[in-house]
This record gives C-alpha cells, sequence and structure tokens, in this order.
C-alpha cells in the first residue's frame, strides 16, 4: 500500500472515529432511552445506537464512493475502535462522575476550595448530603434490581443467586488483581 493510501485510510478511519463519538456524546443530550434508569446501561445502548449508526454512514460512503480503500474488514475495525475507545472513556469519566466518592469529596472540596476540611466533617457531609438527601443507597439497591443482582424482600432486600456469583467473580478478580477484600468480603456488624 502506499503512503497516500495510507494516509487516506488513516484520515477516513479518523473522520469516522471523531463522526462515532461526536454521535455518542450527543446522544446523552436526546430523550433517547432516558427511561433506562441505570445511567451506565442507557451509556452502553446509546454507545451501540452511535455504532449503527457509524455502520450505516459507512455503508453509505462505500456505495457512493465505489473505488474507496475503505474495505468490509475496515469497517469492522472502525466500529471496534469507536466502540472500545468510548466503552473505556464512558466507564472511566462519565460513569465515575456519576457514581464515586471520592468525586463526590473533591466535588465539596472543590465547591470550598478555602475551607479545611477534618475527616470528621467529610464523613457527615458524605452521610448528610451522599447517603440520605441524594439518597445513592437506595439508587445502588434499584440499579442491582434491575441489573438481577438482588431482590426486594419484605421491606429490604436479598441478593440472587446471580449477585452470589458476581460477588465469586470480584472476590476472583480481586485475589488476582492483589486488590483489598473489604469491599467484595466486608464484614458485617451484628451477623
Amino acid at each position: 500500500m502506499k503512503i497516500k493510501d495510507l494516509f487516506r485510510l488513516l484520515t477516513l478511519h479518523s473522520l469516522f472515529f471523531a463522526i462515532g463519538t461526536f454521535v455518542f456524546i450527543f446522544l446523552f443530550h436526546t430523550s433517547l432511552f432516558k427511561s433506562t434508569n441505570v445511567f451506565f446501561y442507557r451509556g452502553i445502548i446509546l454507545l451501540l445506537v452511535s455504532c449503527a449508526v457509524i455502520t450505516l454512514l459507512q455503508y453509505l460512503f462505500k456505495r457512493g464512493v465505489p473505488n474507496t480503500l475503505f474495505s468490509h474488514r475496515d469497517f469492522i475495525l472502525s466500529v471496534v475502535i469507536i466502540f472500545s475507545f468510548n466503552i473505556v472513556f464512558f466507564t472511566h469519566l462519565p460513569v465515575t462522575a456519576d457514581r464515586s466518592v471520592s468525586v463526590f469529596m473533591l466535588g465539596c472540596m472543590n465547591n470550598n476550595p478555602n475551607n479545611v476540611m477534618t475527616n470528621k466533617e467529610m464523613s457527615n457531609l458524605f452521610l448528610d448530603k451522599y447517603l440520605y438527601e441524594y439518597g445513592e443507597i437506595n439508587r445502588r439497591f434499584n440499579e442491582q434490581i434491575v441489573s438481577g443482582n438482588v431482590i426486594q424482600s419484605g421491606n429490604g432486600y436479598k441478593i440472587t443467586k446471580q449477585g452470589q456469583f458476581l460477588m465469586k467473580i470480584y472476590r476472583f478478580i480481586a485475589n488476582i488483581f492483589a486488590v483489598d477484600k473489604k469491599l467484595v468480603s466486608p464484614t458485617v456488624l451484628g451477623k
């Protein structure tokens, strides 16, 4: 392949990548799948829609420019790159911003940059705002119900077989990567 052809092919991949990423971000500002209560799941669905749009655009491009170097392998490669990059970006930044305790803590400090906060003050703020006012525990239970890992049982919740299997996977991963087990196997008081 000539350098000129390689440059054209890379330009097409870059163009489709930019369009695919733009479509993915744009879809969050629409009402499409807005009823999906779990932000992560909505993002996955919107990313799949974005990949379908890009596939259609690539198909139309191929039909409109029959002698293009963009082959069927390039279609697949382009969609895989768009999906892979955007899923990593989405799970590391927007999903983290949606749920992270660390982001909440830094956000509180950023809104009061001249204040020095003690551990006790942040703990109280976390309890008052994050847990009670924002209802994040209830939100997490609802997400786990939607995921099939927890069911409502009377006034409380109970882990399902699927949830237990998921926790086996997390413990296995924690062992492989030497992750502290305090979150995957916490000691429950009074049990």
